[in-house]
């Protein structure tokens, strides 16, 4: 059935459906990143090697790009409520398959059930809070959705890593379908039915291709979350491993790096408000000195536990960062530049855990530090590029 289309202003915020959003959020972002805190007994677990445990981080990436491209092209007249629904039981699902996998192919299906969520929900979320507050209230409403990220990096490292020392890592998995089932009923009352935008084809997909500036600016994305990612994924072997943390100290660390991380969601709009700019540029230049750093003084506790926070604090300026970039100068193609952010993104992130485990398994963590280093650098290059075209072309300069 079609969903006929309205290009009505919203008359009143449906604040109860936003918050089922970001509750959405939170646990598709816990979902799709327990295996960072979960390496070690899930590689023991499965007979596989920490680099191998990795990969389940890229078989996310990989469907989520995948999906994120397509959905909106090929439900263009479906209900976004009755897609976003499906998404979100198809993720409770996909931690019951990992929850009970006995073989590294089972594992990979789950969580290759878990990329299509997260790509699909993911491309549409923006364009769907947008739609559901008056102008006036769409920043409120896209922080509240984006603040799902910091609370479930708070929620997912330490709260895995302790209840897997008490529980066992499948029953990890296994009871993140509570929160899950949860979001589903809230997403379920609360949403109402929400129409697809036109232009959201293929078509309008290619032209955001031939713009230079947009190109750059997504390339830019991809090795943003690229080089952080190389270094989050592989954090806690570094954490057990590398500073020789304890279960009491890998706990209150992993904590103290969601907390920093939302301090960084916190102050991200403040910061870009003042200059998106140069916040974008400083955030990307900090990490790529705090990732050589991390390289050139392995093993220092007190300096590389402050190196490791602020990279936490850094990955919520990224995420608003780019987020804003979208809302700044793509905002009347939201929902396909949503799709093609989230697949960028994506890919990223799979790639950096793809390579990141073949750089761990064979030169360890030295390794990593020089790919994401490398990665965040780049970043910094095409995003100056992307600003500059913008800037060149449209007349309107990135603050």
């Amino acid at each position: 059935m079609q969903t006929p289309h309205s290009d009505a202003p919203v008359a009143k915020a449906r604040w109860f459906a936003v918050f089922s959003l970001f509750m959405g959020v939170t646990c598709l972002i816990s979902a799709e990143f327990t295996p960072v805190s979960l390496l070690t007994p899930l590689s023991q677990g499965l007979g596989i090697s920490e680099g191998m445990a990795g990969q389940s981080v890229t078989a996310v990436g990989a469907l989520a790009m995948i999906t994120s491209l397509l959905l909106a092209p090929l439900t263009r007249h479906t209900d976004r409520r009755r897609i976003l629904l499906t998404l979100s039981a198809l993720l409770i699902v996909s931690n019951l398959i990992v929850a009970s996998a006995e073989s590294y192919a089972a594992l990979m299906l789950g969580r290759a059930l878990l990329g299509v969520c997260v790509g699909g929900f993911w491309s549409m979320a923006s364009a769907v809070t947008m739609q559901l507050v008056p102008q006036k209230d769409i920043p409120r409403a896209l922080s509240i959705l984006y603040s799902g990220v910091a609370v479930a990096t708070i929620l997912s490292l330490p709260l895995a890593s302790l209840l897997e020392e008490h529980f066992g890592w499948r029953n990890v998995f296994l009871f993140s379908t509570a929160p899950g089932l949860l979001a589903l009923f809230w997403q379920y009352a609360s949403l109402p039915s929400i129409a697809p935008r036109p232009g959201n084809d293929f078509r309008g997909m290619a032209a955001l291709f031939k713009v230079r500036w947009a190109l750059a600016g997504i390339v830019a994305t991809i090795f943003s979350y690229g080089g952080y990612h190389a270094l989050f994924t592989y954090l806690r072997p570094y954490l057990e491993h590398g500073l020789l943390l304890e279960s009491t100290g890998l706990s209150s660390m992993l904590l103290a790096y969601g907390v920093a991380n939302t301090l960084g969601t916190l102050c991200a709009g403040v910061l870009l408000n003042r200059s998106f700019r140069l916040t974008m540029l400083g955030v990307h230049a900090a990490l790529t000195a705090a990732a050589l750093l991390l390289f050139l003084l392995p093993g220092r506790m007190t300096a590389d536990l402050a190196l490791i926070l602020l990279w936490g604090f850094a990955f919520g300026l990224i995420c608003v960062g780019w987020t804003a970039w979208i809302t700044l100068t793509l905002a009347d193609k939201a929902e396909i530049a949503g799709g093609l952010s989230v697949a960028a993104i994506q890919f990223s992130i799979g790639f950096a855990a793809a390579a990141g485990g073949h750089i761990y398994d064979a030169s360890g963590m030295g390794g990593i530090f020089l790919l994401a280093a490398g990665g965040l650098c780049t970043a910094a290059l095409l995003a100056f590029t992307s600003f500059t075209l913008y800037a060149g072309s449209t007349g309107n300069k990135l603050h």
